[in-house]
């Protein structure tokens, strides 16, 4: 069970770099809450009630930090594009353990040969999400060649995160769009935007967090 926990929490790594660019309307701080739809290998189905089906993720200037809780862990993420920063802060309570893992640029080369290849269709359709107007693209994801639509918006702009990593903000901020987290495809859709100051201590590990090193947590997991 415990291999199991890990595996699952290894599904929530990725690693990438983003252009950056001005916009007169960013959003400097707050806090967003994304719906999330998971589709799930059928070896993992059984896993499902795992999965949340909301995530929140707190931004400040150019860091993000997205946490996801369930029953029997809980994993933030942390990163922060233009200083290529990265660490998974993990709490598994069945184990006694509390793990940060900050990945280095080699941990990054290793995991950069599973993320997407995206190319991007721009098209005419337009609806308002959340008060804002979004464009509707159609993206293929080149591995997979699976075919979806999402949707951008540039009436503002915020910091790339844990799921939007994915997009180039020169497409606008992604309101509705796929993820992808280490093999597994979500569906995310922005439920809420909030202007707020972001509590103290999102973007750093305490003292009863573990360092330890992206080969070890996958010697934990099974992995190599």
């Amino acid at each position: 069970m415990k291999k199991i926990i890990l595996n699952v929490v290894l599904l929530l790594v990725g690693l990438s770099l983003f252009a950056q660019s001005s916009n007169k309307n960013k959003i400097a701080e707050g806090i967003i809450t994304y719906t999330v739809e998971w589709t799930l290998p059928e070896q993992m189905q059984a896993m499902a009630s795992n999965f949340p089906t909301e995530l929140k993720v707190y931004f400040k200037g150019d860091s993000s930090s997205m946490k996801m809780e369930s029953q029997m862990y809980s994993s933030t993420h942390i990163m922060n594009a233009p200083k290529q920063y990265e660490c998974m802060l993990m709490d598994i309570p069945m184990m006694g353990k509390k793990f940060s893992i900050i990945f280095t640029p080699a941990d990054q080369e290793k995991i950069e040969e599973k993320m997407p290849q995206l190319s991007f269709k721009a098209g005419t359709e337009t609806k308002t999400i959340l008060g804002y107007k979004a464009t509707k693209f159609d993206v293929n994801e080149k591995k997979s060649n699976q075919n979806f639509e999402a949707w951008f918006t540039k009436d503002i702009e915020i910091v790339p995160n844990s799921l939007s990593r994915f997009y180039d903000k020169n497409y606008g901020f992604p309101l509705d769009f796929k993820s992808f987290l280490n093999g597994i495809t979500l569906r995310a859709t922005v439920k809420n935007i909030e202007q707020a100051a972001v509590p103290s201590g999102v973007f750093t590990a305490d003292k009863d967090y573990e360092e330890i090193t992206f080969d070890q947590l996958m010697q934990m997991s099974g992995g190599r």
